[in-house]
């Protein structure tokens, strides 16, 4: 099984769900060579994301990214819920676009699904060099400023 669904729950931020959908089948099928995957992408606002946040972390406020792994050792198998506000927020903090934000967060969330870890300083620049390589060659495949208008 590979696949792949994109859900847009809000309304602040748009995005254009079937490119989102092609930059995750790229992700999934080129670059990380994922044999079984069944994903799903959900765009949220900020209430609705500090409401899981809360809920399920225990973490007060929105947050750009969670993941909910329900890999099995068949299936690589998750939800990536994505806040674009806070993405916004993340890309103009770095000087970057919305679009490479969306591509960054989905990575950062599927390398998660792949067992990765950011909870201590050291797996956190481990993922990080991992999630900047796919991120650039990712970008070199697919035009990442297109993952969002505005």
């Amino acid at each position: 099984m590979k696949q792949i669904r994109v859900r847009n729950q809000q309304r602040w931020v748009s995005v254009v769900s079937k490119k989102i959908q092609k930059v995750a089948t790229i992700l999934m099928d080129e670059l990380l060579e994922t044999n079984a995957y069944d994903l799903t992408i959900v765009f949220v606002n900020e209430t609705r994301m500090a409401k899981i946040n809360l809920e399920h972390l225990r973490h007060e406020g929105a947050t750009d990214i969670i993941t909910f792994d329900y890999t099995t050792p068949a299936l690589l198998h998750g939800e990536l819920i994505i806040c674009p506000i806070v993405a916004s927020e993340h890309a103009a903090q770095h000087q970057d676009t919305l679009g490479h934000e969306i591509a960054r967060n989905i990575i950062h969330g599927v390398l998660h699904l792949l067992g990765y870890d950011d909870s201590q300083t050291i797996a956190r620049k481990k993922m990080k060099r991992q999630e900047n390589r796919l991120l650039q060659k990712l970008s070199r495949r697919f035009p990442l400023d297109t993952l969002s208008h505005g």
